[in-house]
Formats: C-alpha cells, sequence, structure tokens
C-alpha cells in the first residue's frame, strides 16, 4: 500500500498536467474582480457555440499566459485558446478565435501586446507568487514508477495510476483504437530497474542539457528502490521507456545508472569479457579475438571507447570473481539492422554477406568496407562515423543528408561506390516506393503478431494570418492529407518489422531481456541465447513473404508479387556468427 501511495504522490507532484490546477489554485481569490469580470465576459461573448464551459478556457487562459513570466508569440497562447473552444481541427479558425478572445480582453490588466513588424508578444502584466512558481518549477516528464505499471489492455488505458497518456506516442494523428501488441509492452514493464550506486557515486553526469537540481531530486527519490519503466509504442511499433532523468534510452551515463534489481552470478566469463572489450571499442573483432584480447589485457589500463560503461564491466568482473550476483547488463547491436531487413526481405546473399548475415567466420563492418572503398577515390580520406551516416539514410531515401555531409566530389564518390554494392537494399527500397498511396492520408498494415501499424501522412503548412490590428502573422501549423511524397514510406516499412523483430525477442527469451530498438540489454550469461534467438526471428523472416504482405496491405492488391533473389537464405543465416555484435 506504502508503493501505491508514493507512485500517486510523484504523479500527482511532478506531472505536468497540473499546470492548470496549480495556476486556478494560486489565483483564486487573488486577481481583481474587475479582471476576473472582464475575461469572463470576453469569454461568453465569443462562446457562442459553448463547445465547453467558459470558466474551462478562463482558466487555460490564465495558465497559458502566466505559466512563465516572459513575453509569448500570440499564436503559442491564441491557438491553444481556440483548440479548447472547439476549433481543434481547424488551426486557422482556432487561432482566429483565440486572437479574439485576447483582444477582447485586453483590458482586463492581466496581459499587453507588444507589436512588431511579422510579431506580435502577449505580455503578462501579472505575475504568480513565489510559492507557486516553485510548484511549476518542480513538474516534469514523470520518472519511472515505484510498482507495477499497470498492464495494457487496450490503447488508452495502462502505464501510469494517474497520469493519462494513450499508448501510441507521438501527435493525435498517430492515435488509434487498432490492435497493438500489449503482451511485449506489459512484459517489459514488468522488468524490475534500480540505480546503481557505484556509478552513481563515482561517476559524473555527462549529459549537459539536463537540469542537475531536478536529476538530482529525481535520483534520491529512486537511489535504494527497485522501479519500472513504462513503456509505450511509435507509429511504427518501435517501443520506447518513458522517462527522461532516468531512461534506457539514454546517453552512456544514463546507461551505466541503471541496473538489474534481480541479480544473477555471472557464470559465462568469455560473455563479460566480451563485453569489456565492447565498451574498448573492440566489437569488430571476432567473439574469440574479444576473448584473447582481454585476457592479455592489464584492466587498469584499458583505455575505453566507454569509459562510464567499461568501469562498470570491470566491476562487475570483481563481483563475478568474488562470486558476487551482479545486476550488470551488457549490450549487442544489430549490426545495420536496417540493412540485414532488407537483405532477409530480398533473398540477396550479396546485400546478406556485408551485413553478417552469412558468413560465420568473419566479423564484416559494412561501413568501414564503404569508407575503404570511398577512400580509395579520394585525396582526403573519410571517417567511418561520416559514412555511416551517409549510408544509413540512404537506402531510406535520404538526398538531403548525404548532400549536407560531403562535398561535390565525395558525394559523387559516394554513389559510384553505392552503385551495384547492396543490390537487396536497392531493390527493397524501390519497390516499396512504388507502393505509395498518393491518394490517401495514411498507410496501415498488420504485423504477424497481430500489431496494427498506423503511419498517417503528416504535412506542415506555412501560412500568414493578416490582422488589421497587428499586422501579417506568421502561422504554421500540421495536417493530416494526401501527399506525392513517397520517401517516408521505405523508412516506415523497414522500422515496422524491426520493432517486429525486438517483440519477438522480449516474447521468445525468458530470462530479462530489455531493449533500445536493435540493441538488446540483458545479463551476460545469456549473450549466446540472445543470438541464437536473433538469428532464428530473421532465418523465419527470410523464408516466409513478410514483405509481400505488408506491401498487398499497403496497395490493397492482394495479386502483388515479391520476387526474391534466393529461396536458401535462411541457412545461411541460421548458421551466422556476428548479425549481433
Amino acid at each position: 500500500m506504502t508503493e501505491i501511495i508514493d507512485q500517486y504522490t510523484i504523479e500527482t507532484t511532478w506531472s505536468t498536467r497540473l499546470t492548470d490546477d496549480i495556476i486556478l489554485e494560486s489565483i483564486q481569490g487573488q486577481i481583481p474582480a474587475d479582471m476576473e469580470s472582464n475575461i469572463l465576459n470576453g469569454i461568453g461573448f465569443l462562446n457562442n457555440n459553448k463547445h465547453i464551459d467558459d470558466k474551462e478556457i478562463f482558466i487555460k487562459l490564465f495558465s497559458l499566459i502566466l505559466r512563465e513570466n516572459t513575453n509569448h508569440p500570440i499564436q503559442s497562447i491564441a491557438t491553444p485558446l481556440g483548440k479548447i473552444a472547439g476549433f481543434g481541427n481547424d488551426p486557422v479558425k482556432a487561432f482566429d478565435w483565440g486572437k479574439l478572445l485576447l483582444k477582447e480582453c485586453r483590458n482586463s490588466g492581466l496581459y499587453n501586446f507588444k507589436v512588431g513588424e511579422y510579431t506580435c508578444q502577449i505580455s503578462p502584466s501579472y505575475t504568480l507568487d513565489g510559492k507557486t512558481k516553485q510548484k511549476l518549477d518542480k513538474l516534469q516528464f514523470l520518472p519511472p514508477m515505484k510498482q507495477l505499471p499497470i498492464k495494457w489492455k487496450d490503447n488508452e488505458n495502462g502505464g501510469w495510476l494517474w497520469e493519462s497518456k494513450h499508448l501510441v506516442l507521438g501527435n493525435r494523428f498517430n492515435r488509434h483504437d487498432e490492435p497493438l501488441a500489449y503482451d511485449v509492452i506489459n512484459k517489459l514493464q514488468g522488468i524490475q530497474w534500480e540505480i546503481d550506486n557505484d556509478t552513481y557515486l563515482s561517476e559524473v553526469q555527462t549529459n549537459r542539457t539536463m537540469k542537475q537540481k531536478q536529476f538530482l531530486r529525481v535520483l534520491d527519490q529512486y537511489i535504494g528502490t527497485y522501479f519500472h519503466f513504462v513503456w509505450r509504442y511509435d507509429s511504427r511499433g518501435r517501443s520506447y521507456s518513458s522517462g527522461y532523468d532516468i531512461n534506457l534510452q539514454s546517453n552512456e551515463y544514463g546507461k551505466a545508472l541503471l541496473s538489474l534489481h534481480n541479480k544473477e552470478l555471472i557464470t559465462e566469463l568469455p560473455n563479460l569479457y566480451i563485453a569489456i572489450a565492447n565498451h574498448a571499442g573492440k566489437d569488430k573483432l571476432t567473439w574469440a579475438e574479444r576473448v584473447k584480447w582481454v585476457s592479455e589485457q592489464n584492466i587498469a589500463d584499458i583505455e575505453w571507447e566507454e569509459p562510464i560503461l567499461g568501469r562498470k564491466a570491470v566491476r562487475a568482473l570483481r563481483d563475478t570473481a568474488a562470486e558476487r550476483p551482479t545486476g550488470y547488463v551488457m549490450s549487442i547491436d544489430a549490426t545495420a539492422s536496417g540493412l540485414q531487413i532488407m537483405a532477409v526481405l530480398s533473398g540477396c546473399t550479396q546485400t546478406a554477406k556485408l551485413v553478417n548475415c552469412i558468413d560465420p567466420t568473419k566479423r564484416y563492418d559494412l561501413y568501414t568496407e564503404i569508407a575503404d572503398l570511398m577512400n580509395q577515390k579520394l585525396a582526403k580520406p573519410l571517417s567511418r562515423k561520416i559514412v555511416k551516416q551517409v549510408a544509413m539514410t540512404h537506402y531510406y531515401n535520404s538526398r538531403a543528408t548525404p548532400k549536407a555531409l560531403l562535398s561535390d566530389e565525395e558525394l559523387k564518390v559516394f554513389y559510384e561506390v553505392m552503385e551495384g554494392l547492396l543490390p537487396g537494399a536497392e531493390a527493397v527500397m524501390t519497390l516499396i516506393n512504388t507502393c505509395w498511396n498518393d491518394q490517401g492520408n495514411h498507410h496501415s498494415w498488420i504485423m504477424p503478431d497481430g500489431h496494427t501499424v498506423y503511419v498517417p501522412v503528416i504535412e506542415g503548412v506555412n501560412g500568414i494570418y493578416s490582422d488589421d490590428e497587428f499586422g501579417d502573422i506568421p502561422l504554421r501549423w500540421y495536417h493530416q492529407t494526401k501527399s506525392t511524397n513517397f520517401r517516408s514510406l521505405c523508412p516506415n516499412v523497414i522500422h515496422s518489422i524491426d520493432g517486429y523483430v525486438a517483440r519477438e525477442m522480449i516474447r521468445r527469451c525468458d530470462f530479462q531481456l530489455s531493449h533500445i530498438h536493435d540493441c538488446f540489454v540483458f545479463n551476460p550469461n545469456y549473450l549466446q541465447k540472445v543470438c541464437k534467438a536473433y538469428r532464428e526471428i530473421m532465418a523465419e523472416i527470410a523464408k516466409c513473404d513478410l514483405l509481400r504482405d505488408i506491401l498487398r496491405q499497403i496497395t490493397g492488391n492482394p495479386n502483388l508479387q515479391v520476387e526474391k533473389a534466393s529461396t536458401d537464405l535462411d541457412i545461411y543465416i541460421y548458421n551466422s556468427s556476428y548479425m549481433l555484435s
């Protein structure tokens, strides 16, 4: 019962949903009577459709203007007011209504207009007291839960006790009521985590954008107790842990800060050696080479690529030597997961070989291969890091990223090198591009596990609102629409499969396994089981007609065929070694 009270207290103390309530409490009995009547009269005059009670608009007006003691662009106040008044589906009408209300209430004494060229600012002339500001400063994205999250049984009910969020992340366009994979999200939420005291005491927070005071306040609540993450999906079916100060999907320090609460003695010592080697940047070596490399090192002299995680792995090694169970987790990534998926969908052995789906004796690094081929033709060598960013986005239809990162000469060489290098990836991208529906405002398909992928077509609109008093005011809004811009479909399809693979990994592993997309996190004892499960899932995809089935759903064409370059790639995948590394 105490845990429930603690969790409820956290949510009802820190949630940003409390902003309006805190401001309402502070202004009750404090604002001048003539200010209140002026504003309520203005609202009553304009709110003739009565989509919502006048009092709710009144509270929202105060909340929007007073939550920060700074000038606000009129768009940031007027548009939310119009939406709450019933114009949520038309951003221009919403802005127009909110602007009219702000004009109607201009003599209330709550704010002033500051008009400049292409700008109109709302300047608060009434401020909140210090105690209220302190309460507002404490509001934040909610940290993990101190109790088991509520199981998701539909798309709107689950996770937190009091906080209410849709299971699908993002804006209102992404939300739907079609079935999702609740079993996986609930299994992920069941894992118990804790703060690693040694990391907290001995390492320095490296996230410079994080508010240190807020971070320490959150840590103070969670040190010495276990907790659970709330998990949610994006529109493609990729899963994310919720939280900001504490989150799996964090920087190196944030990852090192987390350990499994249910500890295990590491009995597979070579796997821990592999984890140590990975933190030292040796993940391009074979498994045996990594184990040998660590065994030959003076641990104290290792030069780390990931020093915080490396030092944590060494502490796990000491625990293992002392036969102490540990909550340490190692992590391994898919080697070019998007291209691996394209390889297995296409049956292309050439593509599959370069992303480690075939050769069990060699650990290929595709991006080094591309960099080497390019550097043979360039006067000044390119780094692997740049080449990776360019190559990854190339097969997702990006032209902007290669052009932004490469010179004209480098860009020319890049396209020369990529020509014919990964024919399976090219074929998959080209085929998916032809399936774009330029007459629809969304694309949707159901994955083999019943999870619904729903991806709306969203475009930004830039407009100018001309006002007799304020002049031209720039507006930008987003709407769901038809489009001929096909470029997003390929990454969305591949990411939906990536999400499906991760879900299957969670389902099939009977030990504590979490993930950050294609990076899997677990106790080192289970390295071989994790790699085996991944190979099995990818082999099954290679054997079946998943791409055909997805594209038939997207196009509505039950006769659409997808030709594969080979039909026995699954056999090679079962015998591969470095799809995860």
